[in-house]
């Protein structure tokens, strides 16, 4: 994908060294994920390099970067996190690359999808899946 070819000509920054929290990685996160969202080999590339089943990673996409969810009585999408998309940035890159909380990510994200397809409002879906799979540890 010419994302991946030349990050920088999207304005996409190749760097875990921004605070997690600035403004900066706010605008990291805005412009990568609209730049997943035209991705078209992402998922078959995590795939390959994490052995989950294609049609599981578009699920996990899916959920992340389209779907929206009843947040707090409205329906929305996620606000993008310079976390996820670190993470899904690294499964894409795969190789050593790919650290323990991207796993963690997958493993969370696809529970708490099936969760809200099986009706669970999102915060118990996402309770759940923190529970199991607690993401939020890696983002501090």
């Amino acid at each position: 994908a010419e994302q991946l070819k030349n990050p920088a000509k999207h304005g996409i920054i190749i760097s875990g060294a921004l605070d997690g929290n600035s403004k900066e990685a706010d605008r990291h996160a805005r412009q990568y994920y609209a730049a997943v969202r035209k991705m078209k080999t992402d998922c078959k590339r995590i795939s390959e390099n994490v052995g989950w089943n294609l049609k599981a990673v578009e699920r996990v996409k899916n959920h992340i970067f389209f779907n929206k969810h009843m947040i707090y009585g409205e329906m929305s999408q996620f606000d993008p996190s310079y976390y996820m998309a670190q993470s899904w940035q690294r499964l894409i890159q795969g190789g050593k690359e790919i650290r323990e909380q991207d796993h963690v990510l997958l493993k969370h994200e696809y529970l708490e999808a099936v969760l809200e397809a099986k009706g669970l409002p999102h915060e118990e879906a996402h309770a759940i899946a923190h529970a199991k799979h607690n993401y939020a540890k890696y983002t501090k």
